[in-house]
């Protein structure tokens, strides 16, 4: 069973915490409050998708670049925006490169004017007009590019994994991939706003919610002010931190 929940279900949990009665699909209901409540799940979930780097969201994209290619190369359908520092040149023996960039305007058109058509091995990489375009460019050697991006797909179609993705909700049955009630607790408070009711208690909600959420939606690492390796733990001292205070 998924952890998440479906559109008609976090609608109807929404409706019955302000005063409403539950019905068999808030999308086809008439009841000007279902048709606002829809409207609204949809608003929050563009919302949600820009407040945090979600990990279900996380995706990674691959593609293989050919001789002669002019250099330019579409960006997934779903895509919102690119992760960053995860953009990756595949060299084959001499090991992965990382993408340099993103260029800004000012540097690509520099580059663009410099044409270094002898710098093979490092490629830099401006995302532009819906495409992610490379430099050198056109293509002299064919190498894997791969980089991890964030999904505009916040919901699926139905609650099975194999099923498509999509921005936006319009079934009861479609699957909303945020945590379950950090979802409720954003919908309550976008209708309560909507509706010019009072919502300090409806902010505080999401806000604790959402901290705790993005809190433990990715693991964290361990970290250690020591040196790795087998010798043991290694204690704070003149190895990691700096000597100060002479002549004190």
């Amino acid at each position: 069973m998924s952890r998440y929940q479906t559109a008609g279900v976090l609608i109807n949990r929404v409706a019955v915490s302000v005063g409403l009665n539950k019905v068999a699909d808030p999308f086809a209901s008439l009841d000007p409050a279902f048709v606002q409540l829809c409207e609204l799940a949809n608003q929050v979930g563009e919302d949600l998708l820009d407040k945090y780097t979600w990990e279900v969201l996380n995706k990674l994209y691959e593609f293989t670049t050919q001789v002669g290619d002019p250099g330019e190369y579409p960006l997934p359908a779903d895509f919102a925006y690119m992760i960053d520092q995860t953009g990756w040149q595949q060299s084959g023996a001499n090991g992965p490169f990382p993408l340099l960039g993103p260029a800004t305007s000012q540097q690509w058109s520099y580059l663009e004017a410099l044409r270094l058509f002898d710098v093979t091995i490092y490629a830099y990489f401006w995302v532009n007009e819906g495409l992610v375009k490379l430099f050198p460019n056109p293509i002299t050697t064919e190498f894997p590019v791969s980089y991890r991006y964030v999904s505009t797909y916040w919901a699926r179609a139905t609650d099975d994994i194999t099923s498509i993705g999509q921005a936006f909700v319009d079934s009861p049955d479609n699957l909303v991939l945020f945590d379950p009630l950090l979802f409720i607790r954003a919908l309550k408070l976008a209708f309560l706003q909507a509706k010019g009711f009072d919502t300090t208690k409806a902010e505080d909600d999401f806000y604790i919610t959402f901290d705790s959420v993005t809190g433990h939606d990715k693991p964290a690492p361990v970290l250690s002010a020591g040196r790795g390796g087998r010798i043991g733990w290694r204690w704070l001292d003149a190895a990691n931190v700096p000597e100060t205070g002479f002549g004190n």
